[in-house]
């Protein structure tokens, strides 16, 4: 089973939701509560790979705060509900992608 979104509600396509992959741009889209993590984070970092990668994974952090049904479904994953099978997923996506 699968706790991936056959469908995100917002594509993925393009500029991720308009956020600039800057410590502005991803700061003024994280949530209150994981901004100041953020921020420690990358006053810390070294420049390089370190900073790559911290702001890499904030980056995603912030887009997928703009998913308004992130929480529930997590919850749901979490809980066992709405699952899909990947096989289910696999078929959706070939038929997508015109291979199937």
């Amino acid at each position: 089973m699968s706790a991936e979104p056959l469908e995100p509600s917002v594509p993925f396509s393009g500029p991720a939701y308009g956020i600039p992959r800057t410590i502005k741009g991803i700061s003024e889209r994280l949530p209150e509560e994981k901004r100041a993590l953020f921020i420690e984070q990358v006053t810390t970092a070294e420049v390089g790979a370190d900073l790559d990668e911290v702001m890499l994974v904030w980056w995603g952090q912030a887009v997928l705060a703009q998913d308004p049904s992130r929480e529930k479904r997590l919850a749901d994953a979490r809980a066992g509900r709405d699952l899909v099978p990947l096989s289910e997923v696999q078929r959706r996506l070939e038929r997508r992608d015109g291979a199937g």
